[in-house]
């Protein structure tokens, strides 16, 4: 069985959509591409339960993925932390 990833989205009008799904890829080189794909459309697209779920990507003020992928497109800055 595929590791487990946790997709949180955080729209603009303060809702927030939680979702978990299995790890896409085991190639790092693939995960760090699709992840950049996904960024550059202006739709943000998710098979849930058998469905297209297509979220514009203006609606949205920001995403997270938990745990964060081992592959990132660069630039990230990576081992920060939020403090409050």
């Amino acid at each position: 069985m595929k590791p487990l990833k946790n997709l949180y989205l955080y729209f603009q009008d303060g809702q927030r959509l939680a979702l978990r799904f299995p790890q896409q890829s085991d190639d790092p080189v693939v995960i760090a591409r699709s992840l950049r794909k996904q960024l550059e459309t202006p739709m943000l697209s998710i098979e849930v339960d058998g469905d297209l779920l297509m979220i514009p990507r203006e609606s949205i003020k920001y995403l997270q993925i938990s745990p964060a992928p081992l592959s990132l497109p660069d630039p990230v800055i990576r081992g920060a932390e939020v403090i409050q």
